[in-house]
């Protein structure tokens, strides 16, 4: 609740600090919830009211276009402080609070509910629409006709509703002309929407997103015309099945979003999408039949965000290097992808690399270049035999390493720059001995080595200098010894030896271990 305090004056403080003083001597939750509603701005009230409402649970960038304006940058900062952005991006509110701000938008109007706010109950809103009911007070409307008998909606229904900003239409039937029906409508749901429009004159004028997952349309569909969408910035066209080559992108040059994600039929991306400069998200993960991505990928200067995950991409076009502010590439299980183009080297801004599963053999040498990346992931590039030593370069970045079920029989001499490694993982792998080096990353927090199989000798004494270490698992590896100085590492949590039929006793553990897995034989043999 501390957030609840952000801007408020000293005095508006103090008065906040005696209420809830007094409600918590009645521990009167529900009364100390209610009041920390009533301290939010009326900003905050309108988004807390959707959030609780219709977005929990929606991914955050997404969702801010909703409420963006010259007050609320499209940052991931919190924007209502009784809900919070997860580490996945979504919106999360508490149930408590989802069903204060639902009671709240029902006492809006007991009998009569077309004159609330947010109508987001189905057979609530359709029957408010259909005896015409709706007011100047509605500004969101959920309709989901997955489960319910189809009705179909014409222009009269909504009419008489035209503040609508938010609008689900997930698998309705809608006919008619509906020329200055949503003149303010700003965020338009419509999943299952079918391929064949019978709507005229839908012209959208202030939508900033349009989600139309799971519909029928294809690139020929008639509301790419119809739809205005100069001022879209979100585009979700999420497993669309129909979808072969994506629509002309021409008429929506300010898009910031493009979602792609499980088009299993795609095969194609329109060279128009070169001209999104202010894309900074492209997700085309698990489109299966996409080979080849548009040399015109390497005009949108602002991409940050460019996930390929499960395509059949076969190679990256050398144009990714005009990529300057791309932060994220994600190409796991790209089981055609053999290489990485030369220009990655220009990527200074790129923060995570993952290629797992790839067929690519080698890293260039040019990854020691890549001064910003944090996340580097290699899992299962069986094909990859060693690293660069040039990875010695981005010490200073790079937090994540992981070449668990590669072909690395040995690390680089260069391991011991990564001084900021926060996670080493080498599972499935043939290391032949534990990196002797390893005591010189001392920011380690984990270290995975289960399954390694070859791995010969003890683990080196030098590993009583990871004073940060809280995680060592070694599952299943042929690992002959713990050393004595295992004892020094104060923040060892999780120590995992189950099935390491080499080691033959043990020395004395850290008093800080929590979670211990050994054999019985060895535990009952060694340990008190």
């Amino acid at each position: 609740m501390s957030a609840v305090f952000n801007g408020k004056t000293e005095g508006k403080c103090r008065y906040i600090l005696d209420r809830w003083q007094t409600m918590f001597k009645r521990w009167d939750l529900q009364e100390i919830v209610e009041e920390s509603y009533r301290t939010l701005d009326p900003k905050e009230k309108h988004i807390f009211l959707d959030i609780a409402c219709f977005a929990t649970g929606i991914d955050f960038r997404i969702a801010r276009y909703m409420w963006y304006d010259s007050s609320f940058p499209p940052s991931r900062e919190i924007l209502t402080p009784l809900a919070k952005v997860e580490e996945n991006n979504q919106i999360w509110m508490h149930s408590m609070l989802r069903r204060l701000g639902r009671e709240i938008v029902r006492a809006e109007s007991h009998t009569d509910p077309g004159r609330r706010s947010r109508l987001f109950n189905h057979e609530i809103a359709l029957d408010t629409i259909k005896r015409k009911k709706g007011t100047e007070n509605v500004r969101a409307l959920c309709l989901n006709f997955q489960w319910h008998t189809l009705v179909k909606l014409t222009p009269e229904d909504f009419r008489s509703m035209p503040n609508l900003q938010y609008l689900q239409l997930d698998h309705a039937d809608i006919t008619g002309d509906f020329a200055y029906i949503f003149p303010n409508l700003r965020w338009l749901r419509w999943r299952g929407c079918p391929q064949q429009l019978q709507v005229t004159n839908f012209r959208l004028v202030n939508l900033t997103i349009l989600d139309l997952s799971s519909s029928k349309v294809t690139k020929d569909w008639k509301g790419w015309d119809q739809i205005e969408m100069m001022n879209l910035r979100v585009l979700d066209l999420t497993e669309c099945g129909d979808l072969l080559v994506t629509p002309k992108f021409s008429g929506c040059k300010n898009l910031a979003i493009l979602i792609l994600e499980r088009c299993s039929q795609l095969i194609r991306i329109d060279h128009s999408i070169g001209n999104l400069q202010h894309l900074v998200t492209l997700n085309l993960k698990f489109c299966t039949e996409l080979s080849m991505l548009p040399v015109e990928v390497g005009h949108l200067i602002a991409l940050k965000e460019l996930l390929m995950d499960g395509t059949s991409v076969r190679e990256i076009p050398i144009s990714i290097g005009n990529l300057k502010q791309l932060e994220t590439l994600s190409a796991s299980n790209c089981f055609c992808l053999s290489q990485l183009p030369r220009t990655i080297c220009h990527l200074m801004n790129i923060s995570l690399l993952s290629l797992d599963g790839t067929r690519i053999t080698a890293l260039p040498d040019s990854v020691g270049e890549l001064v910003r990346l944090k996340h580097l992931s290699l899992r299962e590039c069986c094909q990859i035999r060693k690293l660069p030593n040039s990875i010695g370069n981005i010490g200073r970045s790079l937090a994540e390493l992981d070449v668990s079920g590669t072909g690395i029989v040995k690390f680089p001499h260069s391991l011991k720059n990564l001084r900021n490694l926060k996670v080493l993982r080498m599972d499935s792998c043939f290391f032949r001995e534990f990196p002797p080096d390893i005591g010189k990353l001392t920011n380690l927090e984990e270290i995975h080595a289960c399954w390694c199989l070859s791995l010969e000798g003890g683990i080196p004494s030098k590993i009583g200098k990871l004073h940060n270490l809280r995680i060592l698992r070694l599952r299943h590896s042929t690992i002959s010894s713990i050393p004595a100085e295992i004892h020094q590492l104060s923040n060892l949590r999780t120590l995992d030896l189950l099935h390491c039929d080499m080691i033959k006793e043990l020395p004395e553990l850290p008093s800080s271990i929590t979670v211990l897995y050994v054999d019985d034989e060895l535990k009952s043999s060694h340990l008190p």
